[in-house]
């Protein structure tokens, strides 16, 4: 276009004035528009990005700057919003991005976007195209554009700043309504659900955009629709011919009716097509009816706000239920949105207290309970029990108030308790909530047995019972349990009662032979056990009227219910196996049990009590009774009712016969207490009742099927029957264990085992629910108790299934084992070989090889790997043993059984090498776990230790061969730690028992001079290769440091040294001869492996100890005059160490992030700086810290990498600062001063800051003395000034922000704290506060900053005191940014669970806490200041609703601020505060009196 003016584009610019070619620009589009100029497309596309470019210029920036006025015409306005309209409805992309940029570029400066706001139609009308454009995108299945939103938030911002300078409220109200009002909330609805999912959505836009403009939004309407000049039309409107004192004389044609504007657009068919206009309608009208709360929601406005509350409702569709069924939502997603937005408008209603039920009844004659109640009906009228708003509607109906719901409680209780169907997780939860409620509704109206005849009524109702699910689920179950504690008694017997009336006179009578009816008995039988179950004890406290009652209660209970039902079951033909008989047989054993349960507690809590058994003259210490006779018990139930019984149930494996074991083992429990010594017990009997017990399921057990159980008695199955047994034999194993047999003992092992290795397939299956017991749960509860330990037998027994199961994997690979000790490990009686080699070594009292369970043969067993899948599923069970606490022939059972897998075992060819890694590692883990046991000196009896190490690193050198392409990797890494842990812990107990020690360490020793190529001739050469090589390193090692830390622990006592000096040298000399050999087959520019460094570590620290050991024998001997002077002995590999220490310094910034290596490297630079013979310290200090400061700028290092590497960095920098010169420690901290340059984040290298910060960090950390201490502590301002810039420029960019932010309060907070007493300027201090005012809390690494400032807060209160009151608004305003933010996140979020993020929003609310009381610790400081921290928090608190949760922790903070606060100051605040905030101040300090301030002067009053 330029062109065809003859004049290239560069000289245009110098030579046109910009005013003119912006005035040009504009002219040439608009007249084009205005059909005035034809123009090819290819032009008007290239004119709209010639303005583009001039609105986005410097020049034009720089003409702002220097005050020159340049403006627009209002048509170029006008055209852009033609545009955007015409996008919109042609779906036409054409020069749409180009159009957005200019209009982005008007409204960003202030001198051009006066075409948008002297002109305000334009304005609103350009916010109507975008919302509306905006909208089109999120409906499509286009990408949506990041420019699109951006221009739609700046517009935005742009709207409320003019609309704020408007003063015509009617003016803005018809603009909004009629332009904006309907596209705002559609938008709103689709920013807020998504739209359609799209995969190429540019999801680093949507976030941060997507809150800002729905806060835009939510801004606009209640500016514009909910102003406080339009609360009089509201009244007027919404109160006409309902309260005539607010009603105005004027006709109703002059009113302006908001409520019915806002309505009609709600309706209005643009706002959306068909099920999407409901969606939008149902997410708008809670909204909405939000907005109209927070700006209008007084005392006196209460019924406005009701009337509003019905307007916005007749939007719904649920509304128009009385029109007819086709009036209604449809589908289940329909009828879930409208519900959903019901329950948040009575939510609303409920948080707004805008229903108070007197002055309804009063002066409103009860027109809002006409309302709720005509709500309740319509919800119990159309159950949607699939539905979780459902419950949640009806919840919210009974807290406002319970009689709107009590006309049809009996409805409730049937659809959404006792006839529900559950199926979803999410709705049985919001079923468990409602039940709950209406639990503790009439707990505390103390009408719990009006809520129970509804229920019995509901359950004697004709019906289905087959179909109906258990009448007490576990949460429901629960939230009885809960209610029921804190009941009075006299309650709860009211409702035993009536359940005893209706199964004595309703059920009974009509069971036999009904199948129905004995279903409903079980339902009847199940609510009475639990509510006796669970109810408090009486006790010595107890009334004697309700002691009095309740005997009477348990005597009608065992006379007209549990023994009419023993006799219809006695009367019942054996043969017969009918439901009904089977039913009337659970509940009457479960009641039975309840009953002896109850009784029993009674007895031994309340001495009032006489239990009906008083009459009874059978005891259950006499030895004639026969065992199975249960009258002195359970009146009525002899030995002959007993077999009838038993026998008739004899096949049902549900509540009938896990009430039968629970009866014996209640039997068992009295028959014990009663016995005033352990062996008047009678022995015989309770053996007979544990066997009983154990062998009733025995069957079930035996099966692989075991269900999950919900932990309720009645609704045991025949599927979760055998998870109940186990349950119930496990939890009550101290009582029946003194009296199992051995076949008994080694059975229950055996189940245990066989449960634990399924609960482990389960667990990587995650089939598993946490709210259910499983078989699995039960036997790992048991695994890991301290109870396991103390029986012995069965302990051993479990063991033995462990070597069995192992046996048996290894019979399924080798059928026909050749090796010795694979036919001993897998023989059938492998136990009892063992047992006989233990008894014969006993006998002998020494160690021997000749039952040596190692192959002397070099072929190993093959594993494929299935079988090594199995084998480390026994290895799991195994580690969770506590192996330190086996007996001396477990223990050595347990070490032959990992020795014999190790040594005798490996992978076949085609299993990977990374298992059969981890099927090493995780054997050699385990036997270094035995070596730290009490025992670990019983494997010593059975072999040598020079053969046991010998054959575990034979058959390990042997299985190397195959390990050859995975040296580099982290499993073998992970391999060879645990073979070093393993020989360190092994080697340590030969040398603590100081039993034939040089024999076993020289052969030892003598063993690895073989295992080198040189010395085992051709074959072996051939099998040498990298893993070997490293392998046998770690053997030299380990050799090396046990020795060296044994002779470092003897040092002082020289003749328990003996010869292990001269062992040490032996060994440093082979190491050292290793290593080279080591270096020399290593290839050119190949690093170095990771297993080298560690032993190098190793290598030193044991050379330089044998260097220092000859030193003082030598300073010795010359002292005595035995020999000459001779000089310090130099160490034996200097060479070696220096040649080591370059080539590490090298590779230490090529490792990324391999942890391992840069630990082990930066352990070898700690260990080399701390000898200064080695190298000069000038050369040694500042080599090594350029490199490590090289490393931490390098790639790959992250935050985590460099906390990770911490304690490493520490130890090192520790060597380094006390090596080096005054001068290299100023070079040193001036390098450091250069990394934290603001200049390092302009030229975007954080790296060099984050490793500036960290080395800072570690320096400080560091001892420092003389000159260095007062150099680093002089230029603590500079570092300090430093801190805050890099802090300020962090926090401006989100992706420097996670990685900077956190290191930098941690230096900050340290620095502080090491400078208490020393930082003597208070502004050095009080600078801290710039950077916590500014660092943003609302980041994904929330936990981890909001530390950072707590910390940083913590460090100023304690050490700073005087800085801290001098700066104490600074101090109080960066502490109540922690409190807003912990609010925000601790808010109330629906039914979400305990997950991580929450557990750290708990962890922060912990710390306010704290801090709250340490700032009241600080009584004088902050006398004056209480009232503005209390205010602060009351209006935050006023504003959002807390987690429970987190709620207790804030008001336990401010409880501590309000003891500092006088009455003067509470006069204060509640004069000043505004109305909604000093509510919740009279509610807080309420419940402040009632439990804080009483408690604390009752403790003050005790106090000495």
């Amino acid at each position: 276009m330029l062109g065809c003016y003859g004049l290239p584009c560069a000289l245009l610019w110098f030579k046109v004035s910009l005013k003119v070619l912006l005035d040009w620009v504009s002219h040439t589009l608009v007249s084009y528009y205005n059909k005035k100029l034809e123009l090819p497309d290819e032009i008007v596309e290239k004119l709209w990005m010639y303005l583009d470019s001039i609105l986005h210029s410097r020049k034009l920036q720089s003409l702002m700057k220097d005050g020159k006025m340049i403006t627009l015409r209002f048509s170029i306005a006008q055209v852009i919003n033609e545009r955007l309209s015409t996008s919109r409805t042609h779906k036409t992309q054409k020069n749409l991005s180009t159009v957005l940029s200019c209009c982005h570029g008007i409204l960003s400066v202030a001198p051009l976007s006066i075409v948008y706001s002297a002109k305000f139609e334009l304005l609103v009308d350009l916010l109507s195209k975008l919302f509306w454009l905006a909208c089109r995108q999120l409906s499509s299945e286009a990408t949506v554009s990041s420019q699109l939103f951006e221009v739609l938030r700046v517009t935005l911002e742009q709207y409320l700043l003019i609309q704020r300078q408007q003063a015509n409220a009617n003016r803005i109200f018809g603009q909004v309504t009629k332009h904006l009002f309907q596209p705002s909330l559609l938008l709103r609805h689709l920013l807020a659900t998504g739209g359609p999912a799209k995969e190429e959505d540019d999801r680093r836009v949507h976030p941060h955009v997507n809150r800002d403009i729905r806060n835009h939004i939510e801004n606009l309407l209640k500016a514009s629709i909910f102003q406080p000049e339009l609360l009089m039309s509201y009244r007027e409107e919404l109160l006409q011919d309902k309260e005539s004192h607010h009603i105005k004389k004027s006709g109703l044609k002059n009113l302006l009716l908001p409520a019915s504007t806002v309505q009609k657009a709600l309706q209005d068919a643009n706002i959306g097509q068909g099920a999407v206009h409901g969606k939008v309608v149902a997410n708008s009208v809670p909204f909405l009816f939000k907005l109209f709360l927070e700006s209008y929601s007084k005392a006196e406005d209460h019924l406005v706000c009701f009337h509003m509350l019905t307007k916005l409702f007749q939007c719904l569709r649920l509304s128009r239920l009385q029109e007819g069924p086709c009036s209604c939502p449809g589908s289940s997603l329909e009828w879930s949105s409208e519900l959903l937005a019901l329950e948040q408008l009575l939510n609303l209603v409920l948080s707004g207290g805008i229903y108070n039920v007197a002055a309804d009844r009063i002066r409103h004659q009860e027109i809002q309970f006409r309302f709720y109640r005509q709500l309740a009906q319509m919800l119990v009228n159309n159950s949607q029990a699939t539905i979780p708003a459902w419950f949640r509607c009806l919840k919210a109906l009974i807290f406002l108030n319970h009689l709107i719901v009590e006309p049809d409680l009996d409805d409730v209780v049937a659809s959404a308790w006792i006839d529900a169907e559950m199926v979803e997780p999410r709705v049985r939860k919001a079923q468990e909530g409602l039940v709950g409620t209406l639990f503790q509704t009439y707990a505390k109206l103390r009408q719990f047995q009006k809520l129970f005849e509804e229920v019995l009524s509901v359950v004697s109702r004709p019906a289905a019972e087959e179909l109906r699910l258990p009448i007490l689920p576990a949460g429901i179950k629960t939230k009885l349990c809960e209610c029921l504690l804190e009941l009075p008694p006299n309650q709860i017997l009211d409702v035993a009662s009536l359940i005893l009336e209706k199964c004595h006179t309703v059920i009974i009578p009509d069971v036999r032979g009904d199948a129905d009816m004995a279903l409903k008995l079980q339902s009847v039988g199940t609510l009475l056990h639990v509510v006796l179950f669970y109810m408090r004890s009486l006790d010595d406290s107890t009334p004697l009227p309700v002691v009095r009652r309740t005997q009477s209660l348990l005597e009608t209970m065992q006379r007209d219910v549990i023994q009419a039902l023993f006799n219809l079951l006695n009367s019942v033909q054996t043969e017969e196996t009918e439901l009904w008989a089977e039913k009337v047989g659970d509940c009457a054993l479960l009641l039975a049990c309840t009953w002896v349960a109850t009784d029993t507690l009674f007895c031994l809590n309340c001495k009032q009590y006489v239990s009906p058994l008083a009459k009874t003259t059978v005891t259950l210490t006499d030895g004639s009774i026969d065992p199975w006779d249960f009258s002195a018990v359970l009146p009525g139930l002899d030995a002959q009712s007993w077999e009838k019984i038993t026998k008739c149930l004899r096949h049902s494996y549900s509540t009938s016969r896990y009430c039968t074991e629970w009866l014996v083992l209640q039997k068992m429990k009295k028959l014990l207490i009663q016995s005033s010594s352990w062996t008047e017990a009678p022995h015989p009997t309770l053996q007979h009742a544990g066997a009983f017990i154990l062998h009733s399921g025995r069957s079930c057990l035996n099966t692989d099927e075991f269900e999950p159980w919900d932990g309720n008695v009645g609704t045991i199955t025949s599927g979760t029957y055998a998870t109940a047994h186990w349950h119930l034999v496990v939890s009550n194993l101290p009582v029946l264990f003194p009296y199992l047999s051995l076949k008994d003992t080694l059975y229950v092992a055996r189940v245990l085992l066989k449960t634990l290795l399924e609960s482990q397939t389960q667990a990587l299956l995650g089939n598993d629910d946490d709210s259910l017991i499983t078989a699995g749960k039960v036997s790992k509860d048991l695994l890991h108790s301290s109870l396991l330990p103390e029986m012995h037998a069965l302990h051993s027994s479990f063991l033995t299934h462990i070597v069995q199961r192992c046996a048996r994997v290894l019979r399924s690979a080798v059928p026909k084992a050749e090796n010795p000790p694979l036919q001993q490990l897998s023989a059938e009686d492998v136990l009892c070989i063992w047992q006989r080699v233990f008894r014969r070594l006993d006998s002998r009292g020494e160690s021997s090889s000749e039952y040596i369970v190692v192959s002397e043969s070099e072929v190993l067993c093959s594993l494929e790997e299935e079988h090594i899948r199995s084998l480390e599923d026994v290895l799991e069970t195994v580690s969770a043993l506590r192996l330190d606490s086996l007996f001396p022939l477990d223990h050595t059972r347990c070490f032959l059984l990992l020795m014999s897998l190790s040594a005798n075992t490996k992978a076949s060819l085609s299993c990977s090498e990374a298992l059969s890694l981890k099927y090493l590692a995780t054997c050699f883990h385990l036997l270094a776990c035995l070596q730290t046991g009490r025992h670990a000196n019983a494997a010593f009896k059975v072999m040598r230790g020079s053969d046991v190490l010998e054959a575990l690193l034979t058959s390990t050198f042997a299985a190397c061969e195959m390990f050859a392409r995975v040296v580099t990797t982290g499993p073998w890494d992970r391999f060879l730690g645990s073979i070093r842990i393993f020989l360190e812990h092994y080697l340590r107990v030969i040398l603590e028992r100081r039993q034939s020690v040089r024999l076993n360490l020289e052969k030892f020793m003598s063993f690895l001079a073989t295992c080198q190529p040189q010395a085992g001739g051709a074959k072996q050469a051939e099998m040498w290769g990298p893993a070997a090589e490293q392998l046998f390193l770690v053997a030299q090692a380990a050799l090396c440091c046990t020795l060296t830390k044994h002779l470092q622990a003897q040092q002082g006592k020289p003749q328990a040294l003996g010869i292990l000096p001269s062992l040490l040298e032996q060994a440093v000399l082979q190491t050292g001869a290793a290593i080279r050999l080591c270096l020399r087959h290593r290839r050119k520019g190949q690093p170095l492996p990771f297993a080298f460094i560690p032993c190098l570590t190793t290598l030193l620290q044991a050379d330089s100890f044998c260097a220092h050991a000859v030193s003082l024998v030598a300073e010795e001997s010359q002292a005595e005059g035995l020999t000459k002077p001779s000089p310090f002995r130099p160490l034996s590999h200097e060479e070696l160490y220096c040649r080591c220490y370059l080539q590490i310094l090298r590779e230490l910034d090529l490792a990324g992030g391999n942890v391992q290596f840069l630990r082990s490297a930066l352990e070898f630079l700690t260990a080399f700086s701390s000898l200064p013979g080695l190298y000069p310290a000038h050369g040694v200090s500042l080599a090594v810290f350029h490199s490590v400061r090289k490393l931490l700028v390098g790639p790959g290092i992250t935050v985590q990498l460099i906390q990770d590497l911490e304690v490493q960095l520490t130890e090192l920098m520790v060597q380094l600062v006390e090596r080096c010169s005054t001068d290299d420690f100023c070079v040193v901290l001036r390098v450091l001063l250069e990394g934290l340059d603001v200049e390092n984040i302009w030229k975007q290298h954080p790296e060099a800051v984050l490793s500036a910060v960290t080395l800072m960090k570690v320096l400080l950390s560091c001892p420092l003395t003389g000159e260095k201490h007062k150099a680093f502590w002089h230029s603590s301002p500079q570092i300090i000034t430093a801190l805050v810039v890099q802090a300020k420029e962090a926090s401006q960019d989100p992706v420097l922000l996670p990685t900077l932010i956190v290191p930098i309060l941690e230096m900050v907070a340290l620095l502080l704290r090491q400078g208490e007493g020393i930082l003597s300027n208070p502004h050095h201090v009080s600078l801290a506060f710039n950077i916590l005012l500014t660092v943003p809390l609302d980041q994904r690494d929330y936990g981890s900053i909001f530390l950072g400032i707590h910390e940083v807060l913590f460090a100023i209160l304690q050490c700073h005191p005087k800085v801290m009151l001098k700066a104490a608004p600074s101090f109080l305003n960066s502490f109540h940014r922690l409190v807003i933010s912990i609010m925000h996140e601790g808010r109330q979020k629906g039914d979400r669970g305990t997950t991580d993020d929450f557990d750290i929003i708990l962890k922060c609310a912990q710390l306010v806490e704290r801090m709250y009381t340490y700032i009241a610790a600080k009584t004088e400081e902050f006398t004056v200041l209480s009232a503005f921290i209390v205010a602060q928090y009351v209006i935050e608190l006023q504003k959002v609703t807390l987690h429970p949760l987190v709620k207790k922790h804030l008001t336990e903070g401010i409880y501590h601020i309000l003891d500092l606060c006088r009455e003067r100051d509470m006069k204060f605040l509640n004069t000043s505060l505004p109305a909604g905030v000093r509510e919740v101040l009279q509610e807080l300090h309420r419940d402040y009196t009632h439990y804080h301030k009483a408690v604390k002067q009752g403790d003050e009053k005790y106090a000495a």
